[in-house]
């Protein structure tokens, strides 16, 4: 079984990135020409929406603007240059996209813990959560079955059963374990408020809301690398625990 590394199990989920395309915009003319959504009430900017790749960019009067939804830096580039090509087709004034400056500020994506393809350990108990494909039986080999695979009736797949190796497979944790096992100033978990245990990292300044699943979601990165960073650090804070 070939081990999957940290980038291929990583998902972006969303870019948040800023920018600045003119000295002052005239929101509600902004609003009129590109039909963007304008409730001055609500909400001091326009809404200026693009469908592929899907995203949603904040204009305001200071000529400055927030790009979110995107899945990578290339999707916040393409929607604020398109952004600027409408602008200036509707004869609204905006620097050149040469001149624009974009700057990420946040960056949130997904990662499942697995325990490595090397690992000797097998099941304790039934597992319910957790469909395998078996690509072999001798000796057996199991690989985590797709989303997709999951919800597919014509795969032939099972749940983990005890007594399966766990290899290479999703590794569940004990958030009331983990708790003593992470630095105890930088971890929060009150279950009965939120099912999830918080852990701050100084550097990368990051959050990781850890999950009893295994799953993590890492928010306030600017770059991927401190996202993996991230993701070695706690895996050697949990190297101990298998």
């Amino acid at each position: 079984m070939e081990e999957i590394s940290d980038a291929d199990r990583l998902t972006v989920v969303n870019v948040v990135a800023s920018t600045r395309v003119a000295e002052e915009l005239d929101l509600p003319d902004i609003a009129i020409q590109l039909n963007c959504e304008y409730e001055p009430e609500q909400f001091p900017g326009v809404v200026y929406r693009v469908v592929d790749p899907k995203l949603a960019i904040l204009m305001f009067r200071s000529g400055r603007a927030v790009c979110t939804g995107g899945k990578n830096e290339d999707n916040i580039h393409t929607g604020i240059e398109r952004m600027i090509k409408d602008l200036r087709g509707a004869g609204i004034t905006t620097w050149d996209v040469k001149d624009v400056e974009i700057e990420v500020q946040n960056m949130v994506a997904t990662y499942a813990l697995h325990y490595p393809v090397d690992y000797d350990g097998e099941a304790r108990f039934d597992d319910n959560n957790i469909f395998v494909i078996e690509e072999s039986q001798d000796p057996l080999t199991l690989r985590e079955a797709t989303e997709e695979e999951a919800k597919d009736d014509s795969v032939t797949k099972r749940k983990v059963k005890a007594g399966d190796p766990l290899a290479g497979l999703p590794r569940r944790l004990n958030l009331n374990n983990l708790t003593f096992h992470l630095p105890f100033d930088k971890v929060e978990y009150e279950p009965e408020q939120f099912p999830g245990l918080i852990y701050r990292l100084d550097y990368p300044k990051v959050v990781c809301l850890i999950f009893g699943s295994g799953k993590m979601v890492i928010t306030g990165a600017r770059h991927k690398d401190e996202i993996l960073e991230a993701v070695q650090i706690i895996k050697d804070e949990l190297a101990d625990l298998l």
